[in-house]
């Protein structure tokens, strides 16, 4: 099976999600409350991180799309950053860095 990553707000947070990346929540530079990657949520962890103010979490769900929609939505993806970077020069490094870095973020 294939899974995809997603970042989601807290408020779409339920229990029984896999985190996907070690979630820290810091307040005032101090460590406030922190779960290891691969952690499956529970309904008291999300009471947690609601007191501790957390915003965003990221998470890893299995992906039931067919291979035909991972490639439209792919493709759809490429065509929107594209657009984005229309005016953008790529010859940069560091333009192209983050042209790189944003089509594999958004193709995850």
């Amino acid at each position: 099976m294939r899974y995809r990553t997603i970042y989601l707000p807290m408020a779409e947070a339920m229990a029984g999600m896999t985190l996907a990346a070690p979630l820290d929540v810091s307040r005032h530079g101090q460590l406030r409350f922190s779960l290891p990657q691969g952690h499956v949520l529970t309904e008291d962890n999300l009471s947690q991180m609601a007191a501790n103010h957390a915003e965003f979490i990221f998470i890893v769900e299995p992906d039931g799309r067919s291979e035909e929609q991972v490639a439209i939505d792919t493709a759809l993806v490429a065509r929107r950053i594209m657009e984005i970077f229309s005016g953008a020069n790529l010859s940069d490094p560091i333009l192209l860095a983050l042209f790189d870095q944003i089509l594999t973020y958004r193709n995850a």
